[in-house]
């Protein structure tokens, strides 16, 4: 009997305080530790849905959007027009927290989308601190893709990626410069101006947060769940004196086995 699991192997490897595991699509992976430290692992963030566009109350937003019945992900939708927008958290955003929004491309021949975090609605038209603009050149009509901006207001620079449904994410962006604003993106808003109608459905604010780190000792193997990929981890060195964790600084390196 055939089987449409896919698997695979990963290493990961950090000469500094942490790093997050490489990216693959996944429902669990397993690690195992043969560095000879104690290595921590632990979620690198809380998802928090910023919409779901289950009802009809759009209050929250600015602009032409609208409650629609089309289904993307098991729901209803937000069909949006031209520009519009929505807050996005009103806390500081931390280094690594990503910004996830499922869609649906305009049922057009010729469309530009772009998607965009902002420290604030009069940067409309304008660059933000992140953004990925999707157009008929990149990506296929009528069809599902989730856009992910990864924002790093330490650096001002952000990281962008495009999956199209059922396939591995592609990077638009890497380590690219964004403006942040003053406030480390307190009060922040995420935009969507398009030329066509897009359907939209939900939009997850992944907030960064520093978890309690779980221990893996030299020879350790331990599997975990995942939502969606590998990357929803990410390793800690702690070092080898598990007393103190005073030798952190030396480059080490874990090897996992994922599947999907």
């Amino acid at each position: 009997m055939s089987s449409n699991r896919k698997y695979g192997t990963f290493a990961a490897t950090t000469d500094g305080n942490y790093t997050v595991i490489p990216y693959h699509r996944a429902s669990s992976f397993r690690v195992t530790n043969f560095t000879g430290k104690v290595v921590g692992i632990r979620l690198r963030a809380n998802p928090e849905v910023v919409d779901d566009f289950n009802d009809h109350n759009f209050s929250e937003w600015t602009g032409d959007i609208e409650y629609n019945e089309m289904e993307l992900e098991c729901t209803s939708a937000g069909r949006g027009t031209g520009s519009v927008y929505s807050q996005l958290t009103d806390e500081v955003v931390m280094d690594s927290a990503e910004v996830e929004i499922s869609i649906r491309t305009p049922n057009a021949p010729v469309y530009s989308v772009k998607f965009s975090v902002m420290d604030h609605p009069d940067r409309m038209g304008m660059n933000g601190a992140g953004w990925a603009t999707i157009t008929d050149q990149n990506t296929k009509s009528n069809t599902n893709y989730k856009i992910t901006i990864q924002l790093n207001p330490t650096t001002s620079e952000y990281n962008a990626f495009v999956a199209e449904e059922g396939r591995d994410r592609v990077e638009f962006a890497a380590g690219s410069p964004g403006s942040f604003g003053l406030d480390q993106l307190r009060n922040s808003i995420v935009a969507i101006e398009t030329n066509q109608d897009v359907l939209v459905d939900p939009i997850i604010y992944h907030q960064k947060v520093n978890y309690s780190v779980e221990h893996i000792g030299h020879g350790g193997t331990y599997t975990y769940p995942c939502e969606d990929n590998t990357s929803e981890y990410e390793i800690i060195n702690l070092g080898s004196d598990a007393m103190n964790y005073s030798d952190n600084t030396q480059t080490i390196s874990i090897s996992g086995f994922y599947a999907r």
